[in-house]
């Protein structure tokens, strides 16, 4: 690993002691930072050689967290040190900017392992999340009743729209919260529409076919 510029510590004062002891057993040379803005208030002349970030809720804002220390310092990969993560914001993690994440758990074992990775160009998250890499691939009818549940509508009328039974609906839609990684229609709707989780604005990230945005009505 290159140590002609240190690597930025950014975190608090209890992980960031954590993280510290551990890059430190491996002899790594690094300068810390009580966060984000602290790294980028400094203005280093030269940009570290990587960036450990630690996110203590990953679930409120990754991308401000992310984003500015990308935009800033373009040739740092960034490492995401976390309590815990959700499966689509690993997404996000990726999307803002970041090369890896390690889960705080797994520090001792991961954190120098991700960075030796990253710095060679690689993408390292933990291996239940790998599939969150790639955006769920769903066929024309789970986008366009995707658009519909987020539009609104409730499986009856979906399926009078589509001109479909309803348990063709359910079906489609139990097919599709398994690849998005949901269990809901609100945890759906909520992925979709979340422009931090990775799958951009809507359901137009999805691929979904313009669809009548007017629900059918009884007779």
């Amino acid at each position: 690993m290159p140590t002609a510029d240190a690597i930025a510590l950014l975190a608090s004062q209890d992980p960031r002691e954590r993280i510290a002891e551990v890059l430190e057993q491996e002899k790594l040379s690094f300068n810390s930072f009580d966060g984000a803005e602290a790294l980028l208030a400094r203005a280093p002349r030269r940009s570290p050689s990587l960036i450990v970030l630690w996110v203590q809720d990953t679930a409120s804002g990754l991308l401000g967290c992310i984003e500015p220390l990308t935009q800033r310092f373009a040739q740092a990969p960034i490492v995401v040190v976390c309590p815990s993560i959700e499966r689509w914001d690993v997404r996000a993690a990726l999307t803002a900017g970041a090369a890896g994440v390690v889960l705080a758990d797994n520090l001792d074992q991961g954190l120098v392992p991700c960075l030796q990775a990253v710095q060679n160009g690689q993408i390292c998250v933990p291996r239940e999340q790998w599939r969150q890499i790639e955006p769920p691939v769903l066929s024309a009818r789970e986008k366009q009743i995707l658009g519909l549940v987020v539009m609104g509508y409730m499986n009856g009328q979906i399926a009078e729209q589509l001109f479909v039974a309803e348990s063709t609906v359910k079906s489609h839609l139990s097919s599709a919260f398994g690849k998005l990684g949901v269990r809901s229609r609100n945890e759906a709707v909520n992925l979709i529409l979340d422009p931090e989780r990775g799958l951009g604005m809507g359901i137009l990230a999805l691929g979904g076919e313009p669809v009548e945005s007017t629900p059918t009505t009884a007779q």
